[in-house]
């Protein structure tokens, strides 16, 4: 069948089809009939290619499904990247050798399907798509496959091919294999759940009722047309009550299918051997230790401990090095659940003769934690608690630069420093700056009371209630205006040493921040009391609106201020990220 490439000629079609103008495409086809098979774009699209429509497939005899554009892709390329099922059990129907069609990347239509994450298609395209030479099951073309299907995290897949085609496990693709694929799954893991912290509670305590309430899709009738509409009106209201139940449901199901693949993989590299082993299980295990990856490294411990012992070829590093290097506290946490392994594993060096307490010496920027001040925080949080687990001699051990830990954490850090200095003195002088202003204005307020005074000195309202709370807000915003405004000075005239940003300038800035909000509560209450004692005999009813109005300063100040303060309180005075995370032993 000839093919043309008179774009001009056909760019009314192209445009009919790209606008969706489908009656003015169809008249265009039924006046010519090479406009099915031509190409209509310096792609060398055809118009199936542009819009997978099932009446153009009728009209097209098999052989011409199989016109590839200009890299290679196929019609049922096409739907399969799309998504569009319906037309790929047509495509596949009409000629079943489109399967097997591979365009310039070496793909099958079902490898595109994943890659693009349409799982009812990969489903159809998996059961059509037949282990035939060159089988896009084997090889690198299979591991493509398998990775796409990880990425895509359509792991039920993903165990059903590796069951079918176990060689998948073993092979790369690039350099790089399946269970690379997978180290950079953190989140799917049950140790890394994306339930949060309440999805987790109900689910761990409440498992039966998750299940029911997520499978809940039917309402069980009678015959009677009243009662069972009453009942699918209660059992709608009743779902969307509850309709985050079936994402806790589907989010567990995946953290089990990731499991399940990952001890899979797991064991069919492990039956390659020992050398097949170091070199697919190693890989994949600095990488999960780069990315914070616990499960998948717990699980790579389990099967083969020898992998605690593999160096990467870059810079000599273990597991754990990697952790501290990258500040991983999940992964580091693990030493203290190795026995009498760890005492070993932190006397290891890398090719530079650094130690580990020299790693954690080493700055290493994080997304983390927001501001410098913090990130120095917790960089010498690292450096302490990595300090607690080496020899006693290694903190004094030198590199082959001629450099001890400290000296190499002083050198890395002192930029740091500097930032962490600036923001904080910026800070302080804004907030000590309100502080005075409000230490100003509580204090003048308490020489001129509202109502003035009598000849002896004693306030007219003294008897009112509003007085009281007029008085007593006064003196706490004078007292936590003044202990802020100190906090704050002594932030201003800190010497800003390494060891001041782990306790002293937190616990001072915290303080500073947690008075300073008082004392705008405080005085705004003792506002609202004088204004209330002014004119509460013409107008009664002034003391609901002018609190009500007072209150929203407040709330600003603590929707603006409580992240950044929980930040500092939890850093500082919370539980530490270190330590054992389980009683069960590793190795």
């Amino acid at each position: 069948m000839a093919e043309t490439n008179d774009y001009d000629r056909y760019l009314p079609l192209y445009d009919a089809i790209v606008q969706g103008q489908l009656i003015t495409a169809k008249g265009i086809i039924e006046k010519d009939s090479r406009a099915l098979t031509a190409f209509i774009s310096d792609m060398k699209d055809t118009v199936l290619h542009v819009a997978i429509k099932a009446y153009l497939i009728e009209k097209l005899p098999a052989d011409a499904l199989e016109i590839k554009n200009y890299n290679g892709s196929t019609y049922l390329h096409h739907a399969a990247i799309c998504g569009n099922k319906e037309v790929a059990m047509l495509l596949v129907e009409k000629n079943p050798k489109l399967t097997q069609a591979t365009n310039d990347h070496n793909q099958v239509p079902l490898c595109d399907a994943a890659q693009y994450g349409h799982k009812e298609t990969v489903s159809f395209l998996l059961s059509a798509t037949k282990d035939e030479y060159p089988s896009p099951f084997a090889g690198e073309s299979g591991v493509q496959l398998v990775r796409y299907l990880i990425i895509a995290d359509f792991y039920d897949i993903a165990i059903d091919v590796l069951n079918r085609y176990p060689a998948l496990a073993r092979e790369g693709q690039g350099g790089s294999t399946a269970l690379y694929a997978l180290t950079e799954k953190s989140k799917v893991f049950a140790n890394g759940s994306r339930l949060g912290y309440c999805g987790t509670l109900l689910y761990h305590f409440c498992p039966d009722f998750v299940g029911i309430y997520a499978n809940r899709e039917t309402v069980p009738g009678d015959g009677d047309i009243e009662n069972q509409k009453g009942r699918i009106r209660e059992h709608n209201k009743e779902l969307k009550q509850f309709q985050f139940l079936p994402r806790i449901q589907n989010t567990v199901l995946m953290n089990k299918q990731a499991k399940e693949l990952l001890k899979l993989l797991i064991s069919e590299v492990r039956k390659a051997g020992v050398d097949q082993a170091d070199n697919v299980l190693g890989p994949a295990s600095w990488r999960a230790a780069r990315s914070g990856n616990q499960e998948f490294v717990i699980e790579v411990i389990k099967a083969y401990p020898q992998v605690l012992w593999l160096f990467n070829k870059n810079d000599g590093l273990t597991i754990f090095h990697l952790a501290v290097q990258y500040r991983q506290e999940r992964i580091f946490n693990l030493l203290y659940q190795m026995g009498t392994h760890k005492h070993f594993l932190t006397a290891m060096q890398d090719k530079s003769g650094n130690n580990m307490l020299h790693l954690a010496g080493e700055l290493q920027p994080s997304t983390r934690i927001s501001g410098a001040a913090f990130q120095m925080q917790r960089e010498l949080q690292w450096f302490k608690e990595v300090e607690n687990v080496v020899q006693p001699s290694y903190k004094e051990e030198k590199n082959k630069e001629d450099k001890t830990p400290r000296e190499v954490f002083t050198e890395k850090h002192k930029d740091l420093v500097k930032k962490g200095e600036k923001w904080m003195k910026g800070t302080a002088t804004s907030c000590a700056t309100v502080a005075a202003l409000v230490l100003t204005v509580v204090f003048a307020a308490a020489f001129t009371v509202p109502g003035g005074n009598s000849g002896q000195g004693i306030p007219n309202y003294l008897n009112q209630t509003s007085f009281m709370i007029f008085a007593i807000s006064d003196v706490l915003a004078l007292f936590s205006s003044s202990t802020s405004l100190l906090m704050f000075l002594g932030m201003l005239t800190s010497r800003y040493a390494e060891e001041d940003f782990l306790k002293a300038l937190p616990m001072r800035f915290s303080i500073g921040l947690i008075t300073l909000f008082f004392s705008i509560a405080s005085m705004l209450a003792a506002f609202s009391g004088a204004f209330h004692l002014v004119l509460f005999y013409k107008i009664q009813w002034i003391a609901v609106p002018v609190g009500a109005v007072a209150c929203v300063p407040v709330s600003l100040f603590a929707l603006l201020q409580f992240p950044l303060l929980v930040e500092i309180v939890y850093s500082t005075f919370g539980p530490s990220i270190f330590g054992k995370q389980s009683e069960e032993v590793v190795l």
